[in-house]
């Protein structure tokens, strides 16, 4: 098994990944920059205002690495 098939395996993730640049994609967004530990992922939903609030986060570094926000449908 190759090095980013390796990687895709530490991950959930699952849709099909074709190609290295998929690949690449999944892996950072999905693994801390700093240090390459799997983001937790942490999911808070607002009724008033109408959305979802997810943030991701290292748990080794310890570093928030992004926050978005998804309208609830």
């Amino acid at each position: 098994m190759d090095k980013s098939q390796t990687e895709m395996n530490r991950i959930q993730y699952f849709e099909k990944a074709d190609t290295e640049k998929h690949r690449e994609f999944i892996n950072s967004q999905s693994n801390c920059v700093l240090c390459g530990t799997v983001l937790e992922l942490t999911h808070a939903v607002d009724h008033i205002v109408g959305h979802i609030r997810e943030e991701a986060h290292c748990p080794s570094c310890e570093v928030r690495t992004r926050a978005r926000f998804h309208p609830l449908n």
